[in-house]
């Protein structure tokens, strides 16, 4: 059977720049993490522009070019250390999981059920990485594994894999993640205050700049098994199932940020960390049905491309019920490569940064349409959960608790 029709599309795209009010961000040692905004641009991103990306009516998706110039090295080697990480013994790989974070820290593989008959998902590998150090340089995961007991998987301190440069590699690609993810938020607050009543003026972007609960993930998609292997027949890979490798799925924070996918042929290009970290990029994928999909909102299946050279960013259900609808969630899914399509053994390898409201610890938090008052962590979630205004959290806490079922 063949696979359901699909488009492509071109995303809005808005400069760096643009989003800037044309005053880069100053290229900063990841160390000093000086994060208080000293200039708030008005910008440059017409109201037009981001319903175009973000509204009832969009792919749900915005494209930021021009980025900083140290941006295509990091990208480069940070995810050819995925298909180094996914290559280590399985000793190694096994000293890197976490089981006190629900696997949601360091290395985690086959520890989520993404199929509908509950097969474990082998088909990627993730590294975790929580981003509080974005906040501050002490801080190894959110503070509050003390108090939080519920919460190892933001609380727990990172595991950096032995390999020469990856930690300051993907710390200092996920600040600049985060940095573009604040101004994209900064356009969503103008947006907001103008059109939203009772709106919270600059709350989106305090939530990105602030917020010590960001997760990052460096996926490594496997190369697939040759076809008529026992392992090809395990995977059960229907040819008209488009999302058979990852389901499709909403994001519960408030902006995804997107690096485009690196695909490697790992037997013309062997992970071998001994003779260099970056290895050789191939084009695009030799399957041209791998990558990322999008639902749009008639429910027509889209795929988007995001250029090497750029990041993208996905709106969550978060920046939807902050927004009251305004923005919309985007449904999306992942197709890999599939078996015997280009030769070799192509891999995928991507890094997704979850921005998201706070979780733990006290904060004068200030409701995008209540006033801000200090509350306790009890409070906020208990407020979080019963608010009209503010059912995400609910959704969230019952997602985590499916999540974990899922990866026992």
């Amino acid at each position: 059977m063949s696979a359901p029709a699909y488009t492509t599309a071109k995303p809005v795209v808005v400069s760096l720049a643009e989003l800037e009010d044309g005053t880069f961000f100053p290229n900063r040692c990841v160390c000093r993490m000086v994060r208080t905004l000293t200039h708030r641009g008005a910008g440059s991103v017409a109201s037009s522009t981001l319903l175009e990306a973000f509204g009832p009516d969009s792919l749900g998706i915005i494209v930021v070019t021009a980025l900083p110039a140290r941006f295509a090295e990091l990208r480069t080697r940070l995810l050819s250390y995925a298909s180094h990480i996914a290559s280590l013994p399985a000793s190694t790989l096994r000293a890197l999981e976490s089981p006190g974070s629900n696997y949601l820290v360091g290395w985690s593989c086959g520890r989520e059920t993404l199929s509908a008959d509950g097969r474990a998902d082998t088909l990627k590998g993730s590294y975790y990485v929580n981003c509080a150090y974005y906040t501050s340089p002490t801080l190894d995961g959110a503070a509050g594994a003390d108090r939080y007991p519920d919460f190892p998987e933001y609380t727990a301190g990172n595991i950096w894999p032995p390999l020469d440069g990856f930690e300051d590699t993907c710390k200092e690609l996920c600040a600049l993640v985060i940095d573009a993810a604040a101004l994209v938020a900064r356009a969503c607050d103008r947006y907001a205050a103008d059109n939203v009543a009772g709106y919270t003026e600059g709350y989106l972007e305090h939530v990105v700049k602030t917020s010590t609960t960001t997760k990052a993930r460096l996926l490594h998609y496997f190369p697939p098994p040759p076809r008529g292997t026992e392992e090809e027949g395990e995977v059960g890979e229907e040819e008209q199932d488009l999302d058979s490798w990852c389901g499709t799925h909403l994001d519960h924070g408030c902006l995804t940020g997107l690096t485009s996918a690196m695909y490697v042929d790992e037997a013309a290009s062997p992970p071998d960390i001994s003779r260099a970290v970056e290895l050789e990029e191939l084009a695009g994928p030799p399957d041209p049905e791998a990558g990322l999909y999008i639902r749009d909102r008639k429910g027509r299946v889209v795929k988007a491309a995001i250029p090497r050279d750029a990041l993208a960013f996905q709106t969550g259900e978060a920046l939807e019920k902050i927004t009251r609808g305004r923005f919309k969630a985007v449904p999306h899914f992942v197709r890999g490569m599939r078996a015997g399509r280009g030769g070799g053994r192509v891999a995928r390898n991507t890094l997704a940064v979850f921005t998201r409201e706070f979780i733990l610890s006290f904060h004068l938090i200030s409701f995008p349409f209540s006033p801000p008052y200090w509350v306790s962590d009890a409070r906020w979630l208990t407020w979080r959960t019963t608010s009209r205004q503010s059912r995400i959290c609910g959704r969230w806490l019952t997602t985590r608790r499916i999540l974990r079922g899922s990866q026992r």
